[in-house]
């Protein structure tokens, strides 16, 4: 394909991914393969979004991964008409302790929240609530902009966010965040396999 047929593909993936994507994902996801290529495609984007001032941006976050979303003078203006996540009691639990303490660990969460943790995290990552980065030998979770914007935040600070689910985290799951502290710190979740993973927390 063209340039323009290019530009085209990567903006579409930017927009239907509704999360945060790296260029390497972007490469593999496309078969697009230079990498240098691929970020000039998404700095075109960017430029011609910023030159027509729309209330979409496209900008560089978590050091190198790349998001469409609405600007923040917007979104509190278009909040109410953004579609509310389908979330089960579990997985909202699992969004709340990762909301409240992230940055953290894959496998402090699943030692919390016990094995179909996992599925949660999954699912979570897929909607754009939350990002997944590799860390030693599992994964680093926090929240997103799209969870910050769906949830009324005016951006995805950690320190704001951590602070509103303090009470709620505190009040309702106290007893994971006393096993959390009283744990032995242990982060290598995956040496053991996630089928080592035997917890039912509901």
């Amino acid at each position: 394909m063209g340039l323009l047929e290019d530009k085209a593909l990567v903006e579409a993936a930017l927009f239907v991914s509704g999360r945060p994507l790296s260029v390497r994902e972007l490469s593999k996801a496309l078969g697009i393969k230079s990498l240098d290529y691929l970020e000039k495609l998404i700095e075109l984007i960017a430029a011609e979004y910023a030159e027509r001032k729309s209330a979409i941006e496209v900008v560089k976050v978590l050091g190198d991964k790349y998001v469409m979303q609405v600007k923040q003078e917007y979104s509190q203006r278009v909040i109410h008409l953004m579609p509310r996540p389908d979330l089960r009691t579990g997985e909202l639990k699992t969004l709340a302790l990762i909301a409240y303490l992230q940055p953290i660990e894959q496998s402090k969460i699943i030692k919390l929240r016990g094995s179909q943790a996992y599925e949660h995290i999954r699912k979570l990552t897929e909607m754009g609530l939350i990002y997944a980065e590799p860390y030693e030998r599992t994964k680093l979770l926090g929240t997103t902009q799209k969870f910050a914007e769906l949830y009324g935040f005016p951006d995805n600070d950690p320190a704001i966010i951590k602070e509103a689910f303090k009470k709620v985290v505190h009040a309702e799951y106290s007893d994971l965040i006393a096993k959390l502290e009283g744990g032995s710190g242990d982060n290598s979740e995956e040496s053991n396999g996630e089928s080592s993973e035997t917890g039912k927390t509901s």
